[in-house]
């Protein structure tokens, strides 16, 4: 490894104290070439790093390449979930002479006969979808919201996202041990028989200890048994391939599992509650009396009864182990590339994907809701921020922005053309539907679409804060 502190190494034989003589460029003795521009530093391989640089409004300092820039070209250029969820809903191309098992194709006539419905059912499913996105909801986590908001103090506030963390991890509980024993049945796969036989016992032991509830059991073999034998593996082999990063993804899931016990989190708990954030005495709570009131949340009822999810992730998996067919697994390709964009850590909005059938006609939306839309105006005063775009067959693509500032509810439509001929009807209805649900009606628009609005035009503010923090890449 070359010696960062200096800039150059040294030559043997060169005399070191002649470069604490200055330079004096008139000596004529002194030739001096190739001297660099500072404005035109360029890499060996003539790519530059530096982000837009020919854009006169940034070309004052420099941008270079960072993870929530990088974030943002992704997202310019995820695949249109829209069209894949279209083609998955009409079924274009995803017949059984495509390659699908027949197994599949009757699990897809499932799944699109699921997602016929009435207006009430359209209603259930929507109310199901944003308790499910909404872990942290209901009175207990707004106690808390309003106690982080409202506390001065460094330390506290450290607490209450401690609690948070572990009850994130906690209430992934189950996710995290299906993950970890999937990871050790891959992890067989990329070994030797003779480890592999051996990590395939562990695997079975895990298995056991998670249908039996073991947490602490499940860690001593994680501890215990599992790393040593793929450390010495990777000693003994020299392997950093394939088991070694499953390893590291092994190491994160088990930190999460060991961060989500439950004991710790009755005790953070309660060491929150004294703190008198939430209204009556816990003390008087016993431990199962806690974890009940933490596991009984309109989230966990509605996770469960996600039906919707569950068959859409059985789906995907088929598909993508090729039972679909490649026109199959071009479409939950795209589709799970958007979703894991849109829900990356860079993207502070709840998002909701929408899919339905809807009198004959396949209808995809999504919903990009601001969940600390009530802190943008600096007073906590409600200012709700929606967009829902949907596309819907045979009629085209809708943008819909909804601004609830100052009071009044403020709405952007941008449809096909042969609807926004229809605007000022639309607008009148538009009102209407608003006072008859109690909201005061604001400005009211309805356009021709020219180009789909995108989250950061809908959201500007919101990635705006984001992008003045510290960001850097690795």
């Amino acid at each position: 490894m070359p010696e960062i502190l200096r800039p150059t190494n040294p030559v043997p034989g060169y005399d070191n104290t002649a470069k604490n003589q200055p330079i004096n460029p008139n000596d004529p003795n002194t030739n001096i070439q190739n001297v660099v521009n500072p404005n035109r530093v360029t890499r060996p391989d003539q790519r530059s790093d530096q982000q837009q640089a020919g854009d006169p409004s940034v070309s004052h300092r420099m941008r270079y390449e960072s993870n929530f820039l990088t974030f943002l070209q992704r997202l310019a250029n995820s695949p249109d979930a829209a069209s894949a969820f279209l083609r998955l809903l009409q079924g274009q191309g995803l017949q059984v002479s495509s390659g699908i098992t027949p197994g599949l194709a009757e699990e897809l006539q499932g799944f699109l006969e699921f997602l016929t419905m009435d207006e009430a059912q359209l209603n259930n499913f929507l109310q199901g979808q944003l308790q499910s996105g909404l872990r942290f909801g209901g009175a207990l986590f707004q106690a808390m919201r309003t106690a982080y908001n409202s506390s001065n103090s460094d330390m506290f506030r450290t607490e209450i996202l401690q609690f948070l963390r572990q009850y994130s991890d906690y209430s992934s509980t189950d996710h995290l041990e299906t993950r970890m024993v999937r990871t050790l049945r891959d992890m067989t796969r990329s070994l030797p028989s003779h480890w592999a036989n051996q990590l395939t016992e562990m695997a079975a032991q895990m298995e056991n200890g998670v249908a039996a509830g073991d947490r602490q059991g499940n860690l001593r073999i994680l501890r215990n048994q599992v790393f040593p034998l793929i450390s010495d593996y990777v000693r003994r082999t020299h392997d950093h391939g394939m088991a070694r990063n499953l390893l590291s993804l092994l190491t994160l899931d088990m930190v999460r599992y060991e961060n989500g016990d439950e004991q710790s989190l009755v005790q953070t708990f309660r060491h929150l509650g004294n703190s008198n954030i939430f209204k009556g005495d816990l003390s008087k709570l016993s431990d199962e009396d806690i974890l009940r009131l933490l596991t009984d949340t309109e989230y966990a009822k509605a996770a469960k009864a996600d039906s919707f999810a569950e068959r859409f992730t059985q789906m995907a998996q088929r598909s993508l182990r090729g039972e679909g067919g490649t026109a199959a697994q071009e479409v939950f390709r795209n589709l799970l590339s958007s979703i894991l964009i849109n829900e990356s850590v860079y993207m502070p909005l709840q998002h909701l994907l929408l899919p339905f059938q809807w009198e004959d006609r396949a209808v995809f939306s999504e919903m990009w809701v601001d969940p600390d839309a009530e802190h943008s105006q600096g007073r906590g005063e409600p200012a709700p921020r929606l967009l829902i775009k949907m596309d819907i067959e045979g009629l085209g693509a809708l943008d819909l922005l909804i601004d609830g500032q100052g009071g009044r509810t403020s709405l952007q439509v941008a449809c096909p053309q042969q609807v926004a001929a229809f605007s000022s009807d639309i607008s009148r209805d538009l009102g209407e539907i608003l006072q008859r649900n109690g909201l005061s009606p604001g400005d009211i628009r309805v356009s021709t679409m020219r180009k789909p609005m995108t989250i950061s035009d809908a959201f500007p503010k919101l990635f705006q804060e984001v992008k003045n923090g510290v960001d850097v890449k690795v």
